[in-house]
């Protein structure tokens, strides 16, 4: 028997939750490789780089040990791409006023121009690619900003370990 209830009150059943998660994975692969390729190749950073910055600018404020684990990287690894965004004037340490001896992350104004031209680029690309869908398909994506917004903030949110 099918769900009469209208789209915006019905949830999504087991099958299609999975659909869901599957191309929103597949989408995570496939938007670095194409829509931010020419970004990526204006500004390259190595990619333990790119996720400690893509994690701070969304939670600024994160140990190394924080941002190890949230990220599943070896601590000296971070280290290390903490180091050399450091350098390239990218991210600060910062003292934690409660504990003097842990250094709290934080991106520099530069690091956030580089986050914002690199999002313009992105926007850039993805027109060009909405431009070729159906324009049915990419009005839906468009209108589905807002709520993939708030899926990214409760993922962000869920305690992974």
């Amino acid at each position: 028997m099918s769900d009469r209830r209208s789209p915006a009150t019905r949830r999504p059943s087991a099958r299609e939750s999975r659909d869901l998660a599957v191309v929103l994975h597949d989408l995570a692969w496939l938007l670095p490789r194409t829509i931010g390729a020419s970004a990526a190749k204006a500004e390259p950073q190595p990619p333990t780089a790119l996720e400690v910055m893509r994690l701070l600018s969304r939670r600024p404020g994160l140990s190394v040990n924080e941002v190890a684990r949230e990220l599943g990287i070896a601590p000296n690894n971070v280290s290390t791409a903490v180091t050399h965004l450091e350098a390239q004037g990218l991210l600060e340490r910062r003292r934690d006023p409660s504990d003097g001896r842990v250094a709290r992350l934080h991106p520099t104004p530069a690091a956030m121009d580089a986050r914002a031209r690199r999002e313009r680029a992105w926007g850039e690309a993805m027109r060009d690619v909405l431009t070729s869908a159906p324009a049915e398909d990419s009005a839906l994506l468009a209108a589905a900003t807002p709520a993939l917004h708030r899926l990214a903030d409760l993922l962000a949110d869920r305690d992974l370990s």
